[in-house]
């Protein structure tokens, strides 16, 4: 192989490089309206009890953060506090299925959240819990059968 000769691969439509694909990777502007959506159900779930599907959607909160830092890694002085910190006490308080301090760790983790945006020159991305319980998914405990 050449060096102008790059490893491709084809998807039945068109040849991609390497690094064609690695542009197509979602930066946090793809991934954090993801995150934002599974952050909701967290905190609904956790109100109804639901303790494994808060748990389950708070992992899959920690692996979109870890793919933006992968992306963008020029955020990930903010976006490993947020996992090692605010994660990590949610998910103590979903261990403990103890709402109270999920309550407080939860809002915690939001005002923490906007705060990082403020300090990575994002001031405008200030998230907010909805009134609401997320429309798209039952978020009642499973019954045993």
């Amino acid at each position: 192989m050449t060096s102008e000769e790059k490893p491709s691969g084809y998807n039945g439509h068109a040849y991609f490089t390497i690094d064609d694909i690695a542009a197509m990777l979602p930066g946090p502007a793809r991934l954090m309206p993801e995150v934002g959506n599974r952050w909701w159900k967290v905190y609904y779930a956790a109100k109804e009890g639901n303790w494994p599907l808060a748990e389950f959607e708070t992992k899959e909160v920690e692996e979109l953060i870890d793919m933006s830092m992968i992306t963008r890694p020029k955020y990930a002085e903010w976006m490993e506090p947020f996992i090692k910190d605010d994660l990590g006490a949610v998910k103590a308080a979903i261990k403990k299925q103890d709402w109270a301090e999920f309550e407080e760790v939860y809002q915690q983790a939001v005002k923490n959240a906007n705060d990082y945006h403020k300090a990575a020159d994002k001031p405008l991305l200030q998230w907010k819990l909805p009134e609401y319980p997320p429309p798209d998914m039952d978020l009642t405990p499973l019954k045993e059968s």
